[in-house]
């Protein structure tokens, strides 16, 4: 899963009043975490996709829009010569 950073600065301006702390708690982790990512590049962990997963379904929002999930493997069986 990858984060689509500046939709979630966006959301965070827009819904949360540019605020880091309340970010973190709709979302149910630490507001330097929230910083750490949004700021410092750092990678989000489970709890941190599952915050924004759990609160966007709550206020109706797609949270595919924050979030990019990775595409399923497609395998492909050809039929080998004999």
């Amino acid at each position: 899963m990858e984060l689509n950073k500046s939709a979630l600065k966006y959301l965070m301006d827009e819904r949360f009043n540019k605020s880091y702390t309340r970010l973190a708690r709709a979302i149910g982790v630490d507001a330097a975490h929230v910083y750490r990512v949004l700021i410092k590049n750092y990678t989000p962990g489970i709890k941190f996709f599952n915050g924004i997963m759990k609160w966007c379904t709550e206020n109706q929002l797609d949270y595919r829009e924050y979030i990019f999930l990775p595409k399923p493997l497609t395998i492909v069986k050809s039929k080998a010569k004999a």
